[in-house]
């Protein structure tokens, strides 16, 4: 990830925290807002409900003192209507004020119609006679208007507590309801009156529609009636609109059931909050874009250019422009302190390069001079090896070739003594030729190029166990383990099997079962092989001696040998990379381990 990238993460990560911590708190005061605009429709329901309460009880006050005037207390039917018809135009808020008698006569009438009609039957009527308050309210709707009004009763009584009259006054309900729906918190909010049988008496706005019907079945009027201390519901649909509402009962007059409800849309109702909401989180997002391209402005002057020309002058300096430097302006603070001290750190670099160059050249004189010296070194040892070579296999076989002929040719004059001591003669110039052989391949290994293929380890083994027969003798038991296939030159593994097996074969030819176990493995990053035979073994104590050229732990009588051939082993497998080691003990068999890398060498050397 680049350094802009890394940047503007940070810029983001700062800008978002008080952002995200804004934009909860603009949550916190919508919601705030949410339940602030509930309480005021509860609130509008209760003020609405308190203010008819005490309409109906200021109409009970209208009836005690209406009860103990002298126009009412007469048999003059007209004078007793004309006076209730002056009370009326002083309290407009009725349909009408009269009285009934005991016997349910309409008696007194303020709207003067002298109509004759007996009210027996209302239960405003039987409730203000026989309960055991003398207040009755009861809402009902006008039989010919069909408008809603409430009716309240009062019986007056004479000081026997015999009844005189009943007076009725009508509330006006839809005159009366009126004006409260324009007080509501939320002009688009309905307030509605209903009784406690699920009718409505009045819906304002726009309720002519609603006005009688029932909602006895909806949840509105369950709500209504079974609040459990809920002020606020949402979501009830009434009237094909889903609002939130809230109720208000008038506990003080149970007979009648009179509950206020008033309504909002949802929207309508959140409207504000969400309104203040889009406005806070858009002034939150223009601050937090000035505040991030603000803080972006600083980091892309003060920190990403910067940056970008310390990365440029490293990477000249890396890619070998040893001149590169950073250079002036240098910001101040630790940015412009950090630019300074790489270039005084590449002026140092270029100096002790300098410096190296100077070493490097003289090194490479010295190495050229030194190597020189070796080639022609190397080349008179190759001289010397040939010389070696020539010079003495020519007296052996003179040596040999003399020594045969006397054997063949004076084998009637010798005695025995003379006969033994031709076949020491012949058998020590064989094992010079053998010892100058062996130390012509040693010598020849080091100046060998190696070819690096795959090689087939177990058909190697068993190529150089069946050169090892020799006629009319036995070799030991062979018995070869998985051998994973090697890389490497092929001729030369051969040549390390044959001088390891070799060996085997020679040190246990004394035992009655010879066996010879072959085996490999995997480990890690190289192969490794083992020979292991029951022959006559070592002693661990003269280890370091083993891989030496001519060093020998058995003496010839007992074991024929040059004391070269572990040592052709080692010099083998060093040229490819690995490693040999070997176990041993006396009379008890030896183990010799050699490993190959895996990929075996790095092509021809």
């Amino acid at each position: 990830m680049s350094i802009r990238a890394r940047l503007l993460l940070l810029i983001l990560f700062a800008t978002l925290i008080p952002a995200l911590v804004g934009g909860m708190q603009f949550l916190e005061r919508r919601d705030s807002e949410i339940t602030a605009a509930q309480r005021d429709l509860a609130a509008a329901a209760q003020r609405v409900a308190r203010v008819l309460r005490d309409t109906v009880r200021a109409t009970a006050q209208l009836h005690y003192g209406l009860s103990r005037a002298r126009d009412l207390d007469t048999q003059d039917k007209a004078a007793c209507s004309a006076f209730l018809a002056d009370v009326l135009k002083e309290h407009p808020q009725y349909t009408g004020i009269l009285t009934i008698t005991p016997k349910g006569d309409l008696f007194c009438d303020s709207l003067r119609t002298g109509r004759a009609l007996n009210l027996t039957d209302r239960q405003y009527f039987q409730s203000a006679l026989n309960s055991k308050t003398p207040l009755a309210v009861e809402p009902a709707f006008g039989r010919l208007t069909g408008i809603a009004v409430l009716q309240v009763a009062y019986a007056s009584r004479r000081e026997t507590g015999e009844p005189r009259f009943v007076l009725l006054a009508s509330l006006n309900l839809e005159k009366y309801m009126q004006p409260r729906a324009t007080s509501l918190p939320r002009e688009t909010a309905v307030i509605a009156l209903m009784d406690g049988k699920g009718t409505i008496l009045t819906w304002h706005p726009d309720g002519e529609k609603l006005r009688g019907t029932s909602i006895a079945d909806s949840p509105l009027f369950r709500f209504a009636r079974e609040r459990h201390g809920e002020e606020v519901r949402e979501d009830i649909e009434a009237g094909g609109v889903s609002r939130i509402w809230a109720a208000s009962a008038l506990p003080e007059f149970p007979e009648a059931g009179l509950h206020v409800l008033v309504g909002v849309a949802r929207k309508d109702l959140l409207a504000s909050a969400n309104r203040n909401l889009n406005q806070g989180l858009a002034i939150l997002a223009v601050v937090s874009l000035l505040v991030f391209a603000g803080g972006w402005a600083l980091v892309e002057l003060g920190i990403r250019r910067q940056s970008a020309r310390i990365i440029a002058a490293v990477a000249r300096f890396s890619r070998g422009d040893f001149g590169a430097r950073i250079g002036q302006p240098y910001p101040r603070g630790e940015i412009g302190g950090l630019m300074a001290a790489l270039d005084h750190a590449f002026e140092l670099m270029q100096a002790q390069r300098d410096v190296i160059q100077q070493l490097n050249a003289d090194l490479e004189r010295r190495v050229a001079g030194r190597t020189a010296r070796l080639e022609a070194s190397i080349k008179e040892l190759e001289g010397f090896t040939y010389t070696i070579s020539h010079d003495l296999r020519t007296p052996l076989r003179a040596i040999d070739g003399f020594s045969r002929i006397m054997e063949e040719d004076c084998a009637g004059k010798l005695d025995d003594e003379g006969r033994r001591l031709l076949g020491v003669i012949r058998a020590n110039s064989r094992r010079m030729g053998e010892l100058i052989d062996d130390l012509l391949e040693f010598s020849r290994l080091g100046r060998k190029s190696l070819s690096n293929t795959t090689i087939d380890m177990r058909r190697q083994v068993e190529e150089v166990m069946g050169s090892l027969q020799v006629p009319g003798k036995r070799l030991p038991r062979l018995e070869i383990g998985a051998l994973p296939p090697a890389s490497g030159d092929a001729a030369l593994v051969k040549l390390a099997w044959t001088n390891l097996l070799g060996n085997a074969v020679k040190f246990s030819s004394k035992r009655e079962q010879p066996v010879i176990e072959v085996s490999g493995r995997e480990n890690g990053g190289e192969n490794v092989y083992c020979v292991k035979d029951n022959g006559a073994g070592f002693d661990m104590q003269y280890y370091n001696k083993l891989f030496g050229v001519f060093q020998r732990l058995h003496s010839t009588e007992d074991f024929p040998g040059t004391g070269v051939g572990l040592a052709i082993v080692q010099r083998v497998v060093s040229l490819h990379g690995g490693r040999v080691w070997a176990e041993g003990k006396v009379n008890e068999g030896a183990e010799f381990y050699f490993s190959l890398p895996n990929g075996g060498v790095d092509g021809p050397i």
